[in-house]
């Protein structure tokens, strides 16, 4: 754990406008931003559905109600 600590470090206010000047002059384009909510889509809240629904119809067959 000393280790992780001893490379972080602080940015300074500089670098921190800097980067926030960065991000605000990078052009993201809307496919970009529907490529990125699309594969959020699948790779997070599918599998987290598909997990959901697993433990409830194993709950509802532990119970008996199914």
């Amino acid at each position: 754990m000393l280790f992780f600590r001893k490379r972080l470090r602080k940015s300074t206010p500089e670098e921190f406008n800097r980067f926030q000047e960065d991000m605000q002059n990078e052009g993201v384009k809307f496919k970009d931003k529907v490529a990125m909510v699309l594969s959020a889509y699948l790779i997070i809240v599918l599998p987290c559905l598909l997990i959901l629904i697993g433990i409830s119809l194993l709950a509802m067959f532990l119970l008996g109600m199914l």
